[in-house]
């Protein structure tokens, strides 16, 4: 971490650190509240895993199924819209769950433009820019989000939605520059230098919590962690953290679902990333 002014920070595990940010006066970061899990992999004493299923369920019940799981957030999210395509790339010990088919004359189209690969053990990890066609990747692991933060340390995310000059409400909700180009709830992930994963979530909707913009939380991480790739997964209602032995069921973030600024408006979701 390159500054600690505004954070608290708890090791959960020799190789597992969790950080919470909130400041009033930050400049930059004020009314603004993020939990980040780290896990070192190379310690040697855990791994990350990525479960899947198709009927949704919270993300406390996912993470009581996994025996030994610390920690853990939501992740990558699917499309139930019948009058569009599939977005998403999900590829499970070599099996594609689902692959993207989205064009890209479609408003969907940036929705799968960064990629995370996983090693079956859990402890290699990447991040970076989607290929056209994932059949060449020969990971056995691939979840697809958006959009890109960092890629080899430069911040892309600063970029990707700049609404200046642009009157967005006249925007789709699912524009990319909407949807990307204003504050809300943001779950993300970021690798380092040395190979640390990084999981993150970013509460909003709250005046105690404002959110974040792409740009935001490109700058928040870059800010505090200096990643060598990071890549937003998902957000709004479904942003949730789960830490093992904390109240409220393990919630330790402020998911909005139930539009209270408390720990019990977890969504349901199918895919979740958890450590053990």
């Amino acid at each position: 971490m390159l500054e600690t002014t505004g954070w608290t920070i708890d090791t959960l595990r020799k190789d597992v650190v969790w950080y919470k940010y909130n400041s009033k006066t930050d400049k930059q970061f004020a009314n603004q509240n993020v939990n980040v899990i780290s896990f070192n992999p190379k310690a040697g004493l855990g791994e990350m895993v990525f479960e899947y299923k198709k009927e949704k369920d919270s993300l406390s019940v996912f993470a009581s199924r996994v025996k030994g799981a610390i920690a853990g957030i939501n992740a990558t999210y699917f499309i139930e819209k019948k009058d569009s395509a599939d977005y998403m790339h999900l590829r499970l010990k070599g099996r594609d769950i689902q692959q993207v088919k989205v064009p890209k004359s479609s408003i969907y189209w940036w929705k799968h433009q960064g990629m995370f690969t996983l090693d079956d053990q859990g402890r290699e990890f990447d991040i970076r820019f989607s290929p056209e066609n994932f059949a060449g990747i020969k990971s056995e692991n691939i979840m697809t989000g958006a959009p890109m933060l960092v890629d080899n340390f430069k911040p892309v995310g600063l970029t990707f939605a700049d609404t200046t000059g642009i009157n967005i409400k006249k925007l789709h909700y699912e524009h990319y520059l909407k949807h990307q180009g204003v504050r809300h709830p943001r779950t993300a992930i970021a690798v380092t230098k040395e190979g640390t994963l990084l999981l993150i979530t970013v509460d909003g909707r709250n005046k105690n919590a404002l959110g974040m913009s792409a740009k935001e939380l490109t700058s928040f991480l870059t800010r505090y962690f200096n990643p060598k790739s990071a890549m937003n997964i998902d957000g709004g209602g479904s942003t949730m953290m789960w830490v093992n032995g904390q109240p409220f069921n393990g919630i330790v973030n402020y998911p909005t679902d139930n539009k209270k600024y408390d720990h019990y408006g977890q969504r349901k979701v199918e895919t979740v990333i958890l450590i053990k």
